[in-house]
């Protein structure tokens, strides 16, 4: 990709009044301030955007956020997705509160890159302007920005603005891009309509592609659209790509049911979530121990929810400027990524307290219990090791396994990054693929611990159901908790037959060797059973009477009369009535004679013809019907075509 090509966003940060918006229109020529009541009171409320071009031909864009600490939340909402950030410090005031809050959040964010405007040079000597560099250096130390440049800066007489753009191509060259292979994401930043389109969205593509046509979800609401129209830095494109700021007008849904907040995203991709496993860093700054359990403000993208945070390693609260491994339990859903970043406040104080890393974006509750096999994983996935991460998604699947699709979503990557990842598991035989075609992969603990539960779904139904060959295969799926996929059952039922330990037919799956062996009690009955059938032939009393004339209960006698069935020497003709497979066999014969040399028969002739009673002939005409003899035509019944003379 060339210079030209590379999209990435720049964002301001910094204290109300130090000159964030004056830079920005110094540099672009635009006045991000759009709205009414900021030209009244000089001060930025909502979030500004315009687009600069550096010397070396990237596009950036800008996002200008307002200083003011009563609009944290837009800054929050601002800074996501922004690559490189210019920290503004009026030159004749110094660092100021909302200076120290805005660069611990573009610490926690993952910002990486940036430089620090001093603005309003023009305004100070060259003792204050020296004094004021030495505030900012004491500030930016062990910071992100502690060995990045600090430029005078003054928006009147404009000092510094070949300087400043210098500095920003530099470090804009030095950025990595976004997930252009991921699918789509953009957080919500602004939503408006616009005269003749109707309703557009604007927001950071934070992954992925997004195409005029698309159809696209707004998450949490719901909501289904169609990308209708795309524009990029004010110019109307058919695609945009992560990294950059876009507009999208969405056909099919109405500005009122849209807020800031919403993800764009591709439909069908992203899991909702109220439990998140996080590591989590306290600001230093603050003055008193994090409880545990504390009820905070958390900040996700361009959204806000409520939550608890409950520390995970014993401790009862955490120390300012230390780090822990938590769970966040969620008031309202999110719908993140692995390596999310987000910011936690206090919302009493409206002070941020700290920021975190998401390490399992769909956390289920945590449990005592299960401290000594979670910890170690998540302390592995800190360094956010993309075979880390692989591993421990497939390990939290356990017997359901994961796909290529799914895991690349959950764990961040490209389906080429984890499909090359999963093929170096599997050759180190940590990871089975149980379906090539569609990238499918378990742990082989997890495949061991599989075969096992299957092998003893398997044991019981035998143990339950002596008198059956085997459990039926359509069964066996859902007797496993939680259910699994076709395609790995399948898998597991050919290795196990593989490996002798197991048989299988069409319908029935059985342990190798099991066989149904009547005991000598069922071997009496069954002599029993057999003599009443044939001797009542074509009127055979139905299961209940059976069972009273053998002095047996109805569920004792079942599973024998199913077993015989099976065993092909009596036929199930409906619920409860049995018949001796011979009778039956005989009146087949008698019914095919009959329709090829007349045709047609009907009920009340099948009557005469089988020698029996209504209560009968009805139930063995529909059986007829069922096993393909015969074709009902409204009260007649003919032979199917196949079985015409």
């Amino acid at each position: 990709m060339t210079e030209a090509e590379k999209r990435i966003v720049i964002g301001t940060a910094g204290h109300i009044d130090h000159g964030k918006t004056a830079l920005v229109k110094a540099l672009t020529g635009v006045d991000t301030d759009r709205l009414k009541e900021e030209k009244r009171r000089g001060i930025t409320i909502e979030l500004g955007f315009t687009s600069l071009p550096l010397p070396s031909g990237i596009r950036c864009g800008i996002v200008d956020v307002p200083g003011h600490e009563r609009f944290i939340d837009h800054m929050v909402a601002g800074a996501t997705g922004i690559d490189l950030v210019m920290l503004v410090v009026a030159a004749d005031e110094g660092v100021m509160p909302q200076t120290v809050e805005h660069l611990a959040i573009c610490g926690l964010l993952g910002i990486r890159a940036g430089l620090v405007a001093l603005t309003k040079a023009d305004l100070v000597d060259e003792e204050m302007r020296a004094l004021a560099v030495e505030d900012v250096q004491e500030l930016v130390r062990g910071t992100f920005l502690a060995r990045s440049p600090i430029i005078p800066f003054s928006s009147l007489t404009g000092e510094g603005r070949e300087t400043l753009l210098a500095e920003l191509d530099r470090a804009a060259r030095r950025v990595t891009e976004k997930e252009l292979e991921g699918p789509v994401r953009m957080p919500v930043d602004r939503v408006f309509t616009m005269k003749g389109f109707g309703t557009v969205v604007t927001g950071t593509l934070l992954s992925g592609k997004l195409a005029v046509g698309d159809t696209v979800d707004l998450l949490p609401s719901g909501n289904r659209a169609k990308v209708r129209g795309l524009q990029v830095y004010n110019q109307a494109v058919p695609t945009a790509s992560a990294g950059c700021r876009t507009a999208v007008n969405l056909q099919g849904i109405e500005k009122s049911v849209l807020e800031r907040g919403e993800i764009l995203a591709e439909p069908d991709r992203f899991g909702a979530s109220l439990r998140q496993y996080v590591h989590f860093h306290y600001r230093p700054q603050t003055d008193r121990v994090l409880p545990n359990r504390f009820r905070l403000v958390i900040h996700w993208g361009t959204t806000k929810v409520m939550g608890r945070i409950r520390f995970l390693e014993g401790q009862e609260g955490l120390e300012p400027g230390n780090s822990e491994l938590a769970q966040l339990t969620l008031e309202s859903p999110l719908f993140p990524v692995f390596g999310d970043r987000l910011i936690a406040r206090d919302f009493s104080t409206n002070r941020t307290l700290g920021g975190g890393v998401i390490l399992d974006p769909q956390a289920v509750r945590f449990k005592e219990r299960d401290r000594e096999r979670i910890l170690p994983w998540l302390k592995k996935l800190v360094a956010e090791a993309p075979g880390d991460r692989v591993s421990y998604y497939l390990w939290r699947q356990g017997s359901t396994g994961g796909s290529l699709r799914e895991m690349a979503v959950w764990c961040r990557l490209s389906e080429r990054e984890a499909a090359n990842i999963c093929r170096e598991l599997a050759g180190r035989g940590e990871i089975l693929c149980v379906d090539p075609d569609q990238g499918l992969f378990i742990r082989a603990d997890a495949f061991d611990a599989f075969k096992d539960e299957l092998l003893e779904v398997i044991r019981l139904s035998h143990r339950e159901n002596p008198y059956q060959s085997g459990i039926q295969k359509e069964s066996l799926g859902t007797s496993l908790k939680p259910p699994v996929r076709e395609r790995l059952l399948q898998f597991a039922l050919a290795w196990l037959v593989k490996t002798g330990e197991i048989e299988q037919d069409r319908e029935r799956v059985r342990i190798a060797g099991h066989r149904v062996r009547l005991s000598e009690g069922d071997a009496s009955v069954r002599l029993a059973v057999l003599g009443i059938l044939e001797e009542r032939d074509v009127m055979p009393p139905v299961a209940k009477e059976l069972a009273d004339m053998l002095k047996k209960a109805e569920s004792e006698l079942r599973p024998l009369l199913d077993y015989l069935t099976q065993q092909g020497e009596l036929v199930k003709v409906s619920e409860g009535m049995y018949f001796r497979s011979t009778t039956v066999e005989e009146l087949r014969n008698r019914l095919t004679s009959f329709l090829q040399e007349k045709g047609e028969i009907q009920p009340g002739e099948f009557k005469t013809l089988s020698q029996t009673t209504r209560k009968y002939t009805i139930p063995l005409l529909e059986y007829f019907d069922r096993t393909r003899l015969t074709l009902r035509l409204g009260d007649r019944r003919v032979l199917r075509d196949k079985d015409r003379a």
